[in-house]
């Protein structure tokens, strides 16, 4: 009963009296919580460990005086106040992720950070070896690089610009694609489809991706390829499955970009997949902020550079 009494103060619109030492630091958390529905997923989206989500989210409980939550074996269910609660403070991250958003664009220095993510393999054959370039020309600014195979969200300021495999469904951000990314089979020169040239469907071992990313248009390909292929190791990122074709584990599909030109690879004859698309993502309200500006400018330079070498040209 007195959780129903407090849920009617809330819709009501009564402000409880400890409302007014309420730590707005503690609605990040709370959002987060609601969103993974999860302490561990919500934990490791913001970098903390468990006990600070939950710690966070009782502070905020004890400074409204309401129950927000109802822990239970499948997880953390919002109340009635909950639910409310996470309309209201949507709202308020939205405005102060605007306001965010355009104090950066006003700041025209070309200094601090900008945060982009993209793919574990697209960070280490493309970026990373263009840095020392993006370093000379500006030397105040630090590019942070989240390879992760998760989907950041830029509209809430989890990076600044994403790089990414696929045509994007994002609203509210600007994207352009930058280039045809090309895939082709590969093993070591030793193995046996290395020696042979050319892939079997059949008789070969071969490298996919984990559960996780079956969904991935080449992935989805393979299976209608060859549903019967005898898969010998999985990994949820591209770099791990180029090593394991290095070192003679199998084949593997790969980007021509990262695999063409590596000693310990030989491209097979077989069949040859669609090629992926490599789009640009950025929030409209800070594209013309100078440093992340300066950014898109050097990803263009570095994909244009590489782009015979991503469309297999």
């Amino acid at each position: 009963m007195a959780t129903k009494a407090r849920n009617e103060q809330v819709r009501e619109g009564v402000v409880h009296p400890r409302a007014g030492g309420l730590d707005w630091g503690d609605l990040r958390f709370f959002l987060e919580l609601v969103r993974s529905g999860s302490l561990g997923r919500a934990a490791a989206r913001l970098g903390v460990d468990r006990n600070t989500v939950a710690r966070r989210v009782r502070g905020l409980e004890e400074a409204l005086g309401l129950p927000l939550f109802e822990r239970g074996p499948q997880g953390w269910e919002r109340t009635g106040a909950g639910e409310e609660l996470a309309g209201l403070a949507t709202k308020v991250e939205q405005d102060v992720l605007a306001l965010a958003r355009r104090a950066d664009a006003r700041d025209e220095a070309v200094r601090g950070t900008v945060r982009l993510t993209t793919a574990s393999h697209l960070a280490a054959f493309l970026l990373a070896p263009a840095v020392p370039t993006l370093r000379a020309r500006h030397p105040g600014l630090l590019l942070e690089v989240a390879a992760d195979q998760r989907t950041f969200d830029l509209t809430r300021r989890e990076a600044d610009l994403a790089l990414r495999l696929g045509r994007p469904a994002s609203a509210g951000l600007v994207t352009r694609k930058l280039s045809d990314v090309a895939y082709r089979f590969y093993a070591a020169p030793a193995s046996p489809a290395g020696r042979r040239g050319s892939v079997d469907l059949e008789r070969d071992a071969f490298l996919a991706f984990d559960e996780g990313l079956a969904g991935t248009p080449h992935e989805r390909w393979l299976q209608r390829l060859a549903p019967g292929r005898q898969v010998v190791f999985r990994c949820n990122a591209t770099a791990g499955l180029l090593a394991a074709a290095r070192a003679g584990l199998g084949v593997a599909l790969l980007p021509r970009f990262a695999a063409d030109g590596d000693p310990g690879l030989r491209e097979l004859d077989g069949p040859v997949p669609a090629g992926h698309e490599l789009w640009l993502l950025v929030h409209g309200d800070l594209r013309r902020a100078p440093r992340v500006r300066a950014v898109l400018e050097w990803v263009d330079e570095v994909v244009r550079a590489a782009r015979p070498r991503l469309a297999g040209g």
